[in-house]
């Protein structure tokens, strides 16, 4: 009889105890929970991410006997940037999608003059060597969607006219979900010209438009190539993105690198309204423009080109 009450007061004793090491153990669990999701990610999870915004943006301006003068207009831009991005385990898989077009229509004679025009397909898949360092090989597709003309009305550019084709096969750096930095060394870029008429009947076989011979369609370049990435939402309703090329032709003029930098700052209103910011600065040494010389006379070269598009409006984010 005295041993089963001991026991009873022993077991009585112990539960206290019990209880508060199970206590423990959860505190210690939501503790370590909690820890690891206050980290910082330093590998993009496994899984899917997906990533896109849609803006439409319109201007209208109507003048009825106005003395300060000015024309009648209408404008819009409607533009897509989005991204699709894999990984699972060692693999990873990014794509990006840009397609742009907008145009205006000034009341004063001349017709529809088109201010935006862009189609950019990029695609790189990699296999993980070390921590943040991957294996892969990149693909990537830009043109436009309809033909494009300068101030004289002549017709310079037309869908795959030119057309860029690259792929090639390096390493990819990318110690978080926020930055990339791919270098391949050895690339094929291939410049296709669809429309033989942008070569205006010329019958010099060494003229060259965007970089393909007179007479033919297409140029292969071989090169170097360095592609970099940067994406980060910097406050709850602001994001940031910029992605850079650098590509060296080892076929010709190897010194003379394009170079194509593109930023995007979105200012999100609410859920359907937002103002985008969106900068490109290209260089392309086999890309004439028109120029003038000290002397001021005209003739074509290359040059740096920047473009700038500020819109505000309907936004739809992905």
């Amino acid at each position: 009889m005295t041993r089963y009450v001991l026991s009873i007061l022993a077991s009585a004793a112990l539960l206290p105890l019990a209880a508060q090491n199970d206590v423990d153990t959860e505190d210690r669990d939501a503790s370590a929970a909690a820890m690891q999701a206050a980290l910082p990610p330093d590998t993009i999870p496994n899984g899917w991410q997906r990533s896109g915004i849609f803006n439409i943006n319109m201007t209208q301006v109507n003048l009825t006997n106005w003395a300060a003068g000015g024309f009648s207009s209408v404008s819009g831009i409607a533009m897509f940037n989005g991204t699709a991005d894999w990984k699972k385990d060692r693999k990873a898989w990014d794509n990006s999608l840009i397609l742009a077009f907008g145009g205006q229509h000034i009341h004063n004679g001349s017709g529809p003059q088109k201010t935006d025009d862009r189609i950019e397909l990029n695609s790189k898949y990699g296999y993980e060597l070390k921590k943040s360092l991957y294996l892969a090989g990149v693909f990537q597709f830009r043109s436009q969607f309809t033909e494009g003309f300068n101030a004289d009305g002549d017709r310079i550019s037309n869908f795959l006219a030119p057309g860029y084709a690259l792929l090639g096969v390096g390493l990819d750096y990318r110690p978080s979900e926020n930055f990339t930095v791919f270098f391949s060394p050895l690339t094929a870029r291939m410049i296709i010209m669809n429309d033989k008429t942008l070569f205006g009947g010329s019958t010099d076989p060494d003229l060259r438009v965007y970089g393909v011979k007179n007479g033919s369609t297409t140029e292969l370049e071989v090169g170097g190539y360095v592609r970099m990435q940067y994406k980060r939402e910097l406050a709850k309703n602001i994001t940031f993105l910029t992605r850079g090329d650098l590509f060296s032709n080892y076929l010709r003029n190897p010194q003379n690198i394009d170079v194509t930098w593109e930023t995007l700052w979105t200012f999100k209103v609410n859920e359907w309204f937002a103002a985008t910011l969106n900068t490109v600065l290209i260089y392309d040494h086999d890309t004439n423009l028109p120029k003038v010389n000290p002397e001021g006379l005209p003739y074509t070269g290359p040059a740096t080109q920047f473009k700038q598009t500020l819109g505000i409006g309907l936004s739809f984010k992905l």
